[in-house]
């Protein structure tokens, strides 16, 4: 899926992060015969805004002008304060284990009776330390709690509400954002005869594309630490899983023809964690503590029935590759179920309990307290299985140096909004109503649709003599097309231009663009109804990247354009400088959009625009 929602972490961030730059790892050999390799990656980089943040999310009067009112990016910052002070370190063991099987040594020997083969045993083992100064060092709207403090004076709750726990917020975004140490990537694998496997935890990536999630919807992605300009393989989440490839050759008028299939039996996600309350990465109007909301998380257990699973079919034929595929997977937005304080019963209650343990909230736990944990709304995110059925194909183009890749599917039953579906004030006006255990009461309930996607890509070397006497130029551009099927409707102002009712529903994305008064009487209470940002029914998404380098492959210039169709730009020049085994790079990305908008989510991110410098150490 490529719109954006919550903890998502747009999708804008999956093309943002694939374009940055990431450097090449190499390795060392830690014994003669080259069976042990050490690789080493560590950079460490300074990310400074050069934008404000802007504090005031658009609101609607009662006659359609605009107001200022709440924080849409929290917490506001200065330009030229740091936004990310990231520390990263990747340790890479590679065993070979083909000299030992050779040989016979110890256990090793009884591998050479089995009936088959085994070439190319090893193991990997990849550790990953994570870390970001921002909250420790950087500017006082990261590293207290100030900013978090002034809403207790400006967001004071209502008699069934209670304020944000300032504490409890502040302690969640130091435990996920400050470091995170893991075991990234622990696996076996060898070649069977005609069969190879993979088994541990690891990353697997389909498709042609190389910014757009297709057939890469395998791995989750996740930026809960770092934000969507983290690149896009330092954002995968590697599942424990089996995957198994047989090789098939010649089969009638194709050739290199195989058949590939994994199982994952892994519970991650991507939406959780979420982004924490407090980052800078976070989207309008998610970035503080809320009165009124409460989220429960709800992700697959690590049972057969939830396990992911796919395969697809590879060949070539005459000049050209092909793949036929199937997923069943979790994307990484969740479905919402939007419940209101009438949902829970009005018999012993009681507001001021705190919220349960479990992650299902108490009208669907069961609870026999009934209590609403202090806000009024309670949201309740899962993870819906959705079914991918894609092709993708590729062929060289030799006169003009160039590759043509391509690559379509079909999202069955991947999550959506809908204005009227997460709008409390408009479901609950016009009856929609659910049963709980325990009792009934209004939600716009959970949905569901299906979409087509395609993607187009063009990779290309140019010679531009008068720019580059003696290195071509990369060229690499990918044109992306999204249909949503049985979209909600799109009417949403009035034809002279205010907002008084919303005259129908619209496919959204969870993020409010502006507040609007209810009409009548009630429009005495201000702008409180929220609008979110439309997400259109079609959307149209181009890429372009160019890249050569100077000197002997030691001054890499890099130039990347994305432009959304609905009118959202992003703009990064990058330069890169090598001297073995350092790496300098500096990058500047402009984002430019004039309101929020759905889509690719670029839009989302409008004031976020910053300046980077890198430095990489890799052996």
């Amino acid at each position: 899926m490529n719109h954006f929602g919550p903890h998502t972490k747009l999708r804008t961030m999956v093309v943002l992060g694939a374009l940055t730059y990431a450097a090449a790892a190499l390795a060392v050999n830690l014994d003669s015969d080259g069976d042990v390799r050490l690789g080493v990656r560590t950079y460490v980089n300074a990310r400074v805004g050069t934008q404000a943040t802007r504090d005031g999310v658009p609101m609607h009067g009662a006659q359609g002008r605009v107001v200022e009112g709440f924080s849409a990016t929290f917490p506001p910052s200065a330009a030229g304060h740091l936004r990310q002070n990231r520390i990263f370190l990747e340790s890479e063991l590679n065993l070979k284990l083909d000299r030992l099987l050779k040989q016979g040594v110890g256990p090793f020997n009884l591998v050479n009776d089995l009936p088959f083969r085994v070439r190319d045993l090893g193991f990997n083992f990849t550790l990953r330390a994570e870390g970001d100064g921002l909250y420790n060092w950087g500017p006082r709207e990261y590293s207290t709690a100030e900013e978090f403090k002034k809403l207790l004076y400006l967001r004071l709750p209502a008699a069934n509400q209670t304020a944000p726990d300032v504490a409890a917020i502040r302690q969640t975004l130091r435990s996920r954002a400050v470091h995170r140490e893991r075991l990234f990537l622990g696996y076996v694998e060898a070649n069977l005869g005609n069969v190879y496997f993979r088994l541990g935890r690891q990353v697997l990536s389909w498709g042609e594309d190389d910014a757009f999630q297709l057939l890469d919807h395998i791995n989750p992605l996740d930026a809960s630490f770092g934000g969507f300009l983290i690149p896009l393989d330092e954002r995968r989440v590697p599942l424990d899983m089996l995957r198994v490839t047989y090789g098939i050759g010649t089969l009638g008028p194709v050739d290199e023809a195989f058949l590939e299939g994994f199982v994952a039996d892994d519970n991650r996600v991507g939406f959780s964690p979420a982004i924490p309350p407090g980052s800078p990465w976070t989207l309008p109007s998610f970035g503080s503590g809320t009165t009124t909301t409460h989220t429960y998380f709800d992700t697959p257990s690590r049972t057969a029935k939830e396990m992911r699973g796919g395969a697809r079919f590879q060949f070539n034929w005459q000049d050209a590759t092909f793949s036929l595929a199937y997923l069943s997977t979790y994307f990484d937005t969740p479905a919402g179920e939007l419940f209101t304080r009438a949902a829970i019963p009005q018999t012993s209650f009681d507001d001021s309990l705190p919220c349960p343990s479990t992650t299902l909230p108490p009208y669907l736990s069961n609870d026999p307290t009934r209590h609403n944990c202090g806000s009024p709304v309670h949201v309740f995110l899962s993870a819906p299985r959705t079914q991918v059925f894609g092709t993708t194909s590729s062929f060289a183009v030799p006169a003009l140096y160039s590759v043509i890749r391509s690559e379509l599917a079909y999202f069955k039953d991947e999550a959506a909004y809908s204005q009227e579906q997460f709008d409390p004030f408009l479901f609950g006006a016009r009856g929609k109503t659910g049963t709980f255990p325990g009792g009934s009461g209004l939600t716009g309930g959970r949905r569901l649709r299906d979409s087509i996607n395609l993607v187009l890509g063009a990779d290309s070397n140019v010679w531009i003599r008068f720019l580059n006497p003696n290195q071509t130029f990369f060229i690499t551009t990918q044109f992306f097309y999204k249909h949503i099927k049985n979209a909600a409707g799109n009417k949403v102002d009035n034809p002279n231009g205010t907002i008084s009712t919303l005259n129908g529903d619209r496919e959204v994305l969870p993020v409010v663009e502006t507040l609007r008064p209810l009409p009548g009487l009630l429009s005495q209470l201000g702008p409180v109804e929220p609008v979110f940002a439309r997400q259109p029914r079609d959307s149209f998404l181009q890429t372009l990247v160019i890249a050569t380098s100077y000197y002997s492959s030691k001054v890499n210039p890099v130039m990347t354009f994305f432009y959304d169709w609905g009118g959202a730009f992003l703009y990064q020049p990058s330069v890169t400088l090598v001297s073995d085994p350092f790496r300098f790079s500096v990058s500047y990305s402009i984002i430019d959009a004039h309101m929020l908008k759905g889509s690719s989510g670029v839009s989302l991110l409008k004031d976020r625009d910053n300046i980077e410098f890198r430095l990489d150490y890799v052996i």
